[in-house]
């Protein structure tokens, strides 16, 4: 990602602004998925704010996969502010060509990379490979309860003022329709999207 600036700017926005996104949605995933603990795969992580939330939830591990260097070690430096370092490793990683074994991951996240992800169907079925036989992946983005919106909208649009009127609206070819299609160019089956407000969760098992 970027130059330094970039990553500073990304990661203060991530801490200042969408932070409550985190433990709402691991809460959410972890009740819909029924995991407790194994390993947790968070991909294009970021500061690895999910897949902490997941960890400091359960007690999963957390795997933090980012492409970006900088990310990565923003992400360690994350978990190791949070006590979480002995319960989270930091990985450079193309989510395209896993590093991992088949069946080793019970829950993979992705909140908001998917838009950055050249080949999705490649990276659908290599999400797929990963997971446990008991696996599940909650994939895309949005901006929680209708409470942690509007304060993300506040926030934002003192920021940028495009937010005033509430969230972008998404970037061509993010569409649920469109990543309907493309799960099944993967041979993905059954999948679920869930709609909100401000985004769509794809979900899918082994």
């Amino acid at each position: 990602m970027g130059t330094e600036r970039d990553v500073a700017a990304f990661l203060a926005i991530s801490r200042d602004v969408f932070a409550p996104l985190y433990p709402y949605y691991a809460d959410r995933f972890l009740k819909q998925s029924g995991v407790t603990r194994g390993v947790c795969l968070d991909l294009g992580c970021g500061g690895g704010g999910l897949g902490l939330a997941v960890a400091a939830a359960s007690g999963c591990f957390a795997v933090l996969l980012d492409q970006s260097p900088a990310m990565v070690r923003a992400a360690a430096g994350e978990a190791a502010g949070r006590g979480l370092a002995g319960r989270a490793v930091a990985l450079a990683a193309d989510v395209h060509a896993l590093p991992l074994p088949d069946g080793c991951v019970d829950l993979a996240v992705s909140r908001g990379s998917l838009m950055f992800w050249e080949d999705l169907p490649r990276a659908f079925s290599e999400i797929r490979r990963v997971l446990s036989p008991r696996g599940r992946a909650f994939l895309g983005g949005g901006l929680g309860s209708p409470a942690i919106r509007e304060a993300i909208c506040r926030r934002m649009a003192s920021r940028d003022p495009r937010w005033a009127k509430g969230p972008p609206p998404p970037r061509p070819g993010t569409e649920p329709e469109t990543h309907a299609r493309l799960l099944r160019a993967a041979g993905i089956h059954p999948f679920a999207i869930a709609r909100e407000d401000a985004g769509h969760w794809i979900e899918f098992g082994k």
